[in-house]
Formats: C-alpha cells, structure tokens, sequence
C-alpha cells in the first residue's frame, strides 16, 4: 500500500498552508497524519516533497506461469496459495480474452486453450525461496492445472511478465472502446466471483476480459463494447455498476487501488452507512473548509463549503478529537 512507504511529505494544504507530516523515520508519535494524507485522494491538498521507505531487492525470484481450464479455478488457487500461509510477491490472473489479446500483440506464449493463466511469484532471500517454492509447488499440484512452466532464468521471467504487462492496451486489439473496473472482493471468495462476473457478462451480452491482483481480490474488469453504436456506453456502463455492487455484495470494495472520483462517487452510501460518509465528509472539510481542493470528485450530492471552526485543529473540526 502506498501508505506503507511514505513515512514523511511536506504539503500544502487546501487552506494554503504548508505543513511537513512524519519525517524520515519508520517510527511517529501520535495520529498518522501521512497515511491520512495518503488515502486522501487529493482532498487535503498537494504534496510538494515525499519521502519514501525503499526495500533491498529481492535476491532471487522463482516465478510460474500456470494454465487452468475455468476462470473459478484460477480463482481458487490463489485461495489455496494464500491458506497455505504464503505471501508471494505477485499473484495475477488473466482470463481467455486478456489472454487472447496479449498473444496478438506480443506473442507471449501462454498455455493454449487456458481458460485463465495464473503468475505467480516468489521473492527474498535463496534459503526462503528455496523452502517456499516446494510448498507452492505442493499446493498447485492440488488445485489440478492442465499446464505449469517455471522461468528457466531472468530473461524468461521478464517474458512471462511481458504479456501481463502489455494486457489492458493489447484488449484495444480486441474492441474499440473498453471500460476498465477497479474493485475489491475477498480473496477467500475470488473463485466465486470470477463466476458471477462471466454470469453478468453474458446476461448483459457484453464481452468482459478479466486482469487483476489476485493476491488482494482486486478486480480490473475490461468492458468492451463499441463506442459508436446505440446506447453502447450506457450498457457497458450499467454492467460496470453491477459489478461494482457484486463487489459490495461480497463483502469487498468498490476500489482497490484507483480511488473513488466522479464515477464511484454513487456507491459510497451503498459500501458505507450515513454516519460513516458524513465523518469522511467533516475530515475533508476540516482540512479544506471551502472546498476548493477536487470539488465535486469524491462525495454524493452537492458539495457546499460548510462553517468552519477557527483556531481549532483540522480533526478537532472534524469531531475526531478533543482536547483536555
């Protein structure tokens, strides 16, 4: 997560104010004002300087590429990996159509015929990488792959990696417009809804290519459809909705990594309760009385500067803390 890696920035914020969060030290005292500026989403202000915890590179990786004959397989894998107690450094899954797409921009030589491919790689040091690979190797074998292939040394990784890498642009081989999604479900039930998203996709009689992070559930669903026809946006548009309230459903998330923004901004009050928007809404304001930070980008209904308390602090404002 982003805010796992910035320990410290200097920003200015909505009312003008320039104000240094965290430092250069892993360690803080009191409220985590940088992870609260991080998950802002523009709100607060802009960041002027960051400064970034860096990891050491991993000594080696071990990375397979592993074909399945249905999405919901695939899916299910990454359950397996994950109950196994494994953290493996990437997991993505690609369906037939993201696959079918890569193949035709950068021949990258995927299983023939899979249903869903799924990456999975290992990074850290030679001595855990070399217990780890025997576990993972274990769980695959159980969850029956039809096709598994180990990069043989660097320059095969990066291979495997090229046709993940080059999906979402490659889909534009595919269809002329497509829509991407970006939502959350439990990994625990990933299987499940790769089924219910290819269930959708063929009620709505629209071609749907699946890329994600399956190591955190989340979902890149590429709707494709063709801009120039009748009524074919709103219909990709009224399936992105479904999908993202399949995600709501399932206990996840209407975003996972791209933000809420003017798009999303309709599902906060079905992914969270009244008073959970309106404290969202009073942090914002707090930090920006007048609104002039992404007006309109994040919460429903019309936004209207409310009264701001002067001489108090951003959260005290907010109704978050209080002094003794």
């Amino acid at each position: 997560m982003t805010s796992n890696h910035v320990i410290g920035l200097q920003a200015v914020l909505a009312t003008g104010e320039v104000v240094t969060l965290g430092g250069s030290s892993v360690e803080s005292v009191g409220p985590d004002y940088t992870a609260l500026f991080c998950g802002s989403e523009g709100l607060f202000g802009v960041a002027l300087e960051i400064t970034l915890l860096l990891l050491p590179k991993p000594e080696m990786f071990h990375t397979v590429l592993v074909g399945y004959d249905s999405l919901q397989a695939a899916g299910d894998a990454v359950s397996a990996v994950i109950d196994a107690g494994l953290l493996p450094g990437a997991l993505e899954i690609m369906d037939s159509l993201a696959i079918e797409a890569a193949e035709a921009a950068v021949a990258c030589g995927y299983p023939p015929g899979a249903a869903a491919v799924l990456i999975v790689e290992l990074e850290g040091p030679r001595e855990k990488i070399a217990y780890e690979r025997e576990v993972l190797d274990k769980i695959l074998r159980q969850t029956k792959p039809f096709a598994q292939r180990v990069a043989r040394d660097e320059a095969d990784r990066l291979f495997i990696w090229k046709g993940r890498k080059s999906a979402f642009s490659a889909v534009g081989r595919l269809s002329p417009d497509f829509l991407v999604q970006d939502g959350v479900v439990p990994r625990k039930r990933l299987g499940e809804a790769l089924l219910r998203i290819e269930q959708l996709s063929r009620e709505a009689g629209i071609r749907v290519a699946n890329v994600f992070h399956a190591s955190d559930g989340n979902l890149h669903p590429l709707i494709m459809f063709d801009g120039k026809q009748t009524d074919a946006l709103q219909r990709a548009e009224e399936l992105a909705a479904k999908l993202l309230r399949l995600c709501i459903e399932m206990g996840g998330s209407i975003t996972g990594e791209h933000g809420v923004g003017m798009e999303k901004r309709q599902f906060l009050p079905e992914m969270f309760d009244g008073p959970t928007v309106a404290l969202m809404d009073r942090l914002r304001r707090a930090f920006d009385p007048k609104l002039v930070a992404n007006p309109g980008k994040m919460f429903p209904g019309k936004e209207a500067p409310s009264l701001s308390s002067v001489g108090l602090h951003p959260l005290e404002q907010a109704g978050v803390i209080s002094r003794a």
